[in-house]
C-alpha cells in the first residue's frame, strides 16, 4: 500500500513560515521527529508513505522569501526521509507564482533531493492553475512527467461570521477549492497540453466529480462553446483522486461508478488522523468493490500509472 497523501511540518518550517507570511501561523506544528511514523506505518502495513506541505504552502508576494522557505521546507524534508529506506518519500515545495524561482526549484527536488513529484496549492496569491504566467512551470514538468499532488491552500470561509471555531473554511472550503482547480485546469486545456503530467487532486477532486454535468449544462445553455471540453467526464478520467475526503460508502460508490476505480488513489492525510485508522475506513467504505480494484486503490495505481 501507498499514502499519496500526508504531512509534516516541523518547527524549524512553521517558524520560517511565520517569519515571511506576516505572522500567518503554518498549523498545526508537528515533532521534529518522525520516530511515531513508522509504527502508524507499519501497523497500517504501508509499503511508503509521502508527506507534503498541503495547506501550508510557501506563496508569499516576496520572491526572495517564499524560496527561502520553500527550500528550507524541502531540505527538511530530504532529511527526514533520507532514514527510512524509501518507506518516506517527499512531493517537494516550490516557489508560486514566482515562476523562475519555482522551476528551479522544482528541478532540484526532482533532480538533486530525489523526491516523488512537486506538491502545490489549488490557488497561488489568488492565481489559478490555469493562469498563462504558469505555462513555463507545466511545460517543464510534463517534459519530466512529474506526478503533481494538488492541494486546497484553505480559502477562509468569510460568510459564516461567528462561527470561525468551526474551521468551516478547510473543513467544506477546501473540497470547494479542489473541485474549482480541477475544473480551471481541464477547461483551460491545461491538462491537454500537458498530458505527461500526473495530477492527483486532493481530497477526492473536491466538489468537481459531483458538479461537472452540471458546468456543462449551463455552459450549453449559456452558448459558451468556447469553454467546453469535447468529452468533459473522460477528460476528468485523466487525473486522479485521493481518498482522504471521506469514508462514507456511498461516496466511494458514487466515485467508482462516475470516474472509475482506477483514477482512486489512497490517501490518509496522516497525521491528522492515523493511517491504520483511515486504512481501514476505506476498506469498510470500499468493501463492494472486486479485488483487483480495491488493489488499485490501495496501491497498484500509485505504483504502477504514478511511478510513486
Amino acid at each position: 500500500m501507498i499514502d499519496v497523501h500526508a504531512h509534516y511540518f516541523p518547527p524549524a518550517f512553521t517558524e520560517a513560515f511565520a517569519r515571511f507570511s506576516g505572522g500567518r501561523k503554518a498549523w498545526p506544528e508537528h515533532p521534529a521527529q518522525l520516530d511515531d511514523r513508522l509504527s502508524d506505518l507499519d501497523a497500517a502495513g504501508l509499503e511508503r508513505q509521502l508527506i507534503g506541505l498541503g495547506h501550508n504552502q510557501p506563496y508569499f508576494a516576496d520572491a526572495d522569501g517564499s524560496t527561502e522557505v520553500s527550500r528550507l521546507a524541502n531540505d527538511l524534508y530530504a532529511d527526514a526521509v533520507a532514514p527510512w529506506g524509501g518507506r518516506l518519500g517527499a512531493f517537494g515545495a516550490i516557489p508560486l507564482p514566482h515562476i523562475d524561482a519555482a522551476v528551479a526549484e522544482a528541478a532540484r527536488c526532482l533532480d538533486d533531493l530525489g523526491f516523488a513529484g512537486i506538491g502545490i496549492g489549488t490557488t497561488a496569491l489568488g492565481r489559478s492553475l490555469s493562469d498563462p504566467v504558469f505555462e513555463p512551470l507545466w511545460s517543464e514538468l510534463d517534459r519530466r512527467g512529474t506526478t503533481v499532488f494538488v492541494h486546497p491552500v484553505g480559502t477562509p470561509d468569510t460568510v459564516s461570521t461567528g462561527l470561525d471555531s468551526y474551521l468551516l473554511g478547510p473543513k467544506l472550503g477546501g473540497p470547494q477549492e479542489a473541485g474549482l482547480a480541477a475544473i480551471h485546469l481541464v477547461v483551460s486545456g491545461v491538462t491537454r497540453r500537458f498530458p505527461s503530467i500526473r495530477w492527483i487532486i486532493s481530497p477526492m477532486g473536491g466538489t468537481v466529480p459531483y458538479l461537472w454535468r452540471r458546468f456543462e449544462e449551463i455552459t450549453e445553455c449559456l452558448r459558451q462553446t468556447q469553454w467546453l471540453v469535447d468529452d468533459l467526464r473522460g477528460e476528468l478520467r485523466t487525473l486522479y483522486y485521493d481518498t482522504s475526503l471521506t469514508d462514507d460508502p456511498q461516496v466511494y460508490r458514487f466515485m467508482v461508478d462516475s470516474l472509475g476505480a482506477d483514477r482512486l488513489v489512497l490517501g490518509t492525510d496522516a497525521p491528522r488522523v492515523t493511517a491504520t485508522d483511515w486504512i481501514g475506513r476505506v476498506r469498510t467504505a470500499t468493501a463492494g468493490l472486486g479485488a483487483a480494484d480495491l488493489e488499485r486503490v490501495l496501491g497498484g495505481t500509485a505504483r504502477d500509472e504514478l511511478k510513486l
